[in-house]
């Protein structure tokens, strides 16, 4: 069994007495340890489909299923524990909270899964020295630059050890250098911890160079799905 199962999927929203769509009847499925990149251009539905893999967002029809359990009918409870435990989400914008040190960004998931508290402290440097930035702990998002903020908000996302890690443009706010960069510690946490990767993107370049399965979006339907099974 596939360890994510998208089947016969589709949102609307209502404009006047018109139903507009979203994502209409999206099917695939992803394998565990794939790294899959969803690419399309603005409008396209990326961030809506990512929204409900990552059980944001339910309102939908179809089913969205992860190991069998489809999102779109777990009670408030199990979605609450697919966010903490299942999914570690990094946003184009960093989305780290500007009163923060970067040690304590990373510990805020760890808080709110009832990690242990005498082993945060360890398990938040551990995470920061992985992204070169042990000596960056204690400064505010506000002294770092976009790439040691991306790479903060990476190693919050792995702070809870999630199977899939959702990536929403992870480099839409950085240079060429720097998102190639923040593309191969993806790439290294996929090859070497084996975490399954979701990222969306507009550059169907890297997606192709990166991924082992490329989805293309157009209008909310799935124009194509190209396997790279080379990578």
């Amino acid at each position: 069994m596939a360890l994510i199962q998208v089947e016969h999927l589709s949102k609307t929203y209502k404009k006047g007495d018109n139903k507009i769509y979203a994502l209409r009847n999206i099917n695939f499925d992803i394998q565990e340890g794939e790294y899959v990149s969803i690419v399309g251009k603005s409008g396209s539905g990326k961030s809506t489909l990512l929204n409900l893999l990552g059980g944001m967002d339910t309102s939908a029809e179809g089913g969205v299923y992860y190991n069998g359990k489809n999102l779109l009918t777990m009670s408030e409870k199990e979605l609450s524990y697919h966010r903490k435990f299942t999914v570690g989400m990094i946003f184009q914008s960093f989305n780290l909270i500007p009163s923060r040190t970067a040690i304590d960004n990373v510990k805020l998931p760890l808080i709110f899964s009832n990690y242990p508290i005498m082993l945060r402290e360890t398990r938040a440097c551990e995470l920061l020295y992985n992204m070169g930035l042990y000596n960056r702990a204690l400064h505010y998002p506000s002294e770092l630059s976009g790439g040691e903020a991306q790479r903060v908000a990476i190693a919050r996302a792995l702070a809870n050890k999630p199977k899939v890690i959702l990536a929403d443009e992870p480099t839409g706010n950085l240079d060429t250098a720097t998102s190639a960069e923040i593309i191969g510690l993806l790439k290294m946490f996929n090859e070497k911890h084996k975490i399954t990767i979701i990222m969306v993107t507009h550059d169907k370049e890297t997606a192709h160079k990166v991924s082992h399965k490329t989805i293309l979006l157009s209008d909310g339907e799935i124009i194509k799905i190209t396997s790279n099974r080379n990578q």
